[in-house]
């Protein structure tokens, strides 16, 4: 059986719309993360692409990202293909 996960290159800050749209349909870790003061991801450096949540955990891939150097650290989900919108999204919206 193949990896399950793939790390990524990237060094830079993008916006999570950018991450998003590059990531659709794979689940992303995040790293150096910024969030709104409603909790919402802003931006961040996706260092890890996987077909399942912690994909690759047990290669010890995330060691790396424990440091200060990293945080803050998230994830995104990105599995839901375009035009469907979870009901946990639907929820948070109808309470914003």
């Amino acid at each position: 059986m193949g990896r399950s996960y793939t790390l990524l290159n990237h060094t830079d800050i993008m916006s999570a719309d950018e991450i998003r749209s590059l990531y659709r349909g794979y689940w992303v870790y995040v790293v150096k993360a910024r969030f709104s003061e409603d909790g919402q991801l802003l931006m961040g450096v996706p260092v890890v692409r996987g077909d399942c949540a912690f994909a690759g955990a047990e290669d010890g891939i995330y060691e790396k990202y424990r440091s200060d150097e990293y945080k803050e650290r998230t994830e995104l989900i990105l599995f839901r293909p375009d035009g469907f919108i979870a009901s946990l999204q639907v929820m948070r919206e109808a309470n914003a």
